[in-house]
């Protein structure tokens, strides 16, 4: 009896007791939370490269990679290195894309290294990992794309927000090439009569009356090399002999001096006709040809016979610049007829 009346006051005081607790304590609350704010990522270009395919293949664009206007031709390439930098960390970093107006957006591939120091102007030492992402990103023009658009590089971050890079350029996409061919007298090239009595090679040789005038009318400011050729002289009545068949060749007998801006032949520095040859390739420097012609304007050192010595910016043409060419025969001994069937050739490779 006394043990279980010791056990209902007990349960009878512990019940009192929380009572008392929950009745001089006051339970109240409110919600918590913590954002650290979305940052949009920011974009740095460390390196860019205009190229061939995919610019593994080094020089780049052309065997000298050299270009001077931001025009690009199918197959061609624009490659950039970049680091992105995500201040909510690189996890937050979704897809970059290169992209060009009005036309598919290309991704970019992530790199774990790359051949510079990690750093990149504006941001520092990269951080990979942490804040930071590197890419590799290549456009490879396509033959529908035509004219003026802007290329630009876009990081999209983990909800696929996209924020633009502040690296835009403006490209000119299969520019048409073109060449406005004339005399300054709308003839044909021809010469001054050989002299009476003239028994030297020196005597036999007699200037152009006309030159030839050439403008780069490329669009999209394409810059040229210039080269120029020429098929032999032929008589049509066959009723002739220079030496001794019926065509004067040029290789040997004619001779030109070209001119544009301060570009020349200096020097007296007349050069031999190539001939034109529709299997030939069209090769820059330092073995210039095309299509079997030679470099216009072309260096002091330019040898005819090796195609070699010509300097890279001898034979340029700026985009509406225009070239002017004279010329020098001299006949063979002996030489009779009207050898009025030939034709000068000039080629423009695009730079």
């Amino acid at each position: 009896m006394n043990k279980l009346f010791t056990i209902v006051f007990s349960l009878v005081l512990a019940t009192m007791f929380v009572g008392l607790v929950a009745a001089d304590v006051a339970v109240g609350g409110v919600g918590a939370g913590a954002s650290p704010g979305d940052q949009p990522p920011r974009i740095c270009v460390k390196h860019r490269d205009v190229c061939i395919g995919t610019c593994a293949n080094p020089p780049g664009v052309n065997p000298l990679d050299y270009r001077t206007g931001l025009y690009m031709f199918t197959g061609e390439s624009l490659q950039y290195y970049i680091a992105v930098r995500d201040p909510n960390g690189a996890l937050d970093i979704g897809q970059v894309k290169i992209r060009v107006a009005n036309n598919p957006e290309v991704l970019c591939n992530e790199i774990s290294s790359w051949k510079w120091d990690y750093t990149c102007d504006g941001m520092g030492e990269l951080h990979l990992g942490e804040t930071d992402r590197i890419y590799e990103c290549t456009l490879t023009a396509e033959p529908q794309w035509i004219g003026l658009r802007q290329v630009k590089i876009t990081a999209y971050n983990s909800a696929f927000q996209p924020t633009d890079g502040t690296h835009i350029e403006t490209w000119y996409f299969n520019p048409a090439l073109s060449l406005s061919v004339e005399t300054s007298d709308g003839l044909p090239i021809h010469f001054e009569d050989m002299p009476y009595g003239a028994d030297t090679p020196e005597e036999r040789t007699v200037h152009s009356l006309n030159r030839l005038r050439v403008t780069n009318t490329a669009d999209g400011g394409v810059n040229m090399w210039m080269f120029l050729a020429g098929t032999d002289l032929f008589d049509p009545s066959g009723a002739s002999k220079c030496p001794t068949t019926n065509v004067l060749a040029i290789e040997d007998n004619m001779q030109y001096r070209g001119w544009t801006g301060t570009q020349w032949t200096s020097w007296e520095g007349w050069k031999y006709m190539g001939k034109y040859n529709q299997n030939d390739n069209c090769v820059v420097s330092p073995e210039s040809h095309c299509y079997g012609g030679h470099p216009v304007p072309a260096s002091e050192n330019f040898d005819e016979q090796k195609h070699t010595g010509q300097e890279i910016t001898d034979n340029i043409l700026t985009n509406s610049g225009t070239l002017e060419v004279e010329f020098k025969l001299t006949y063979p001994m002996p030489c009779v007829g009207t050898f009025s069937n030939g034709q000068i050739m000039v080629f423009g490779k695009a730079i």
